[in-house]
């Protein structure tokens, strides 16, 4: 594993400074779109999903397929659209519009009272960044987090983005939480431990000396946006090995230097003050033979 000295090292001349900068209300979705049952609901819960994991049918992987399909398209409208000066309140727009273009509904509108259509992470804002009115600087990084709820199911993927001129640093760090995610998709197929996701993780960010956040996991995913199993993204002891008809999603978060956070008052910004992080998602389906990467982008290559 190797040691890199970065404590010395000051990323951001322009920190993340809490409520700094206005959030625009959330926007409408037109009525005739189909609403996730928790707009109505109580709040769902989040953390450590009870039961058995879910082995969907032939007819609900196929729903998963088109959401998982209309959340990559739209990552790969909003990272191609990252200019600098641009706000994160206009990427949530241009998020939302795509979205609700494909009569989905936005899935972070109302989900525990998140107030917009996409998370947008900012530089040493790990995730769960809700996009305002701070305009997009030179050097930024930024995570951006779609959900989308189509047909009575969820599709979920994030992507990463940069604005020049970047950081060679921050661009090594999001290389590297790429290839955890690639390297941990690889190993997917009947009868594979759910703990091994972790464990690859782990080496691919131990062999460049960053990082693993240990705070967030990945989940399953079908008509509810999180459901079991969860997937813990260092090295752990979850039970369980993956089986045909399995979909979940992995999305490990690196970090520059130390595993340490705070959250905002917002209750949804967790920020580890001039630490950059990096984040990629994808939606997995284990096949008979393998695994299939529902949230594949067009523009992707390697897995």
């Amino acid at each position: 594993m190797k040691q890199r000295k970065r404590s010395h090292i000051k990323y951001f001349s322009k920190p993340i400074i809490e409520g700094q900068y206005g959030v625009v209300p959330a926007r409408a979705v037109p009525s005739h779109i189909p609403r996730p049952s928790y707009i109505s609901d109580a709040k769902p819960v989040y953390g450590i999903y009870e039961g058995a994991p879910v082995v969907h049918s032939q007819d609900m992987i196929q729903k998963l397929r088109k959401a998982a399909q209309i959340a990559a398209t739209t990552a790969y409208v909003a990272q191609k659209s990252v200019r600098q000066g641009m706000t994160t309140d206009d990427l949530d727009k241009i998020v939302h519009e795509f979205i609700i273009s494909q009569n989905a509904y936005p899935s972070p509108i109302g989900f525990m009272g998140f107030p917009k259509s996409v998370c947008t992470s900012v530089n040493e804002v790990c995730c769960h960044g809700i996009p305002n009115l701070r305009p997009l600087d030179g050097g930024d990084s930024l995570n951006i987090d779609v959900t989308i709820f189509y047909d009575g199911v969820h599709g979920d993927t994030s992507v990463m983005a940069q604005v020049p001129e970047m950081n060679p640093e921050i661009t090594k760090l999001i290389d590297t939480t790429q290839k955890a995610l690639y390297e941990a998709i690889k190993i997917c197929k009947p009868g594979q431990k759910f703990s091994k996701i972790g464990d690859i993780i782990e080496e691919v960010a131990g062999d460049e000396g960053f990082t693993v956040c240990e705070l967030f996991t990945g989940h399953g995913i079908g008509e509810l946006m999180h459901m079991p199993p969860t997937i813990i993204h260092n090295l752990n002891d979850y039970p369980g090995v993956m089986v045909p008809g399995n979909v979940f999603t992995i999305e490990p978060i690196l970090l520059m230097r130390h595993d340490q956070y705070l959250m905002w008052k917002d209750n949804f910004t967790v920020v580890s003050p001039d630490n950059p992080s990096a984040q990629w998602e994808h939606m997995i389906l284990i096949t008979e033979n393998g695994y299939e990467v529902l949230t594949k982008r067009e523009d992707e290559t390697g897995i």
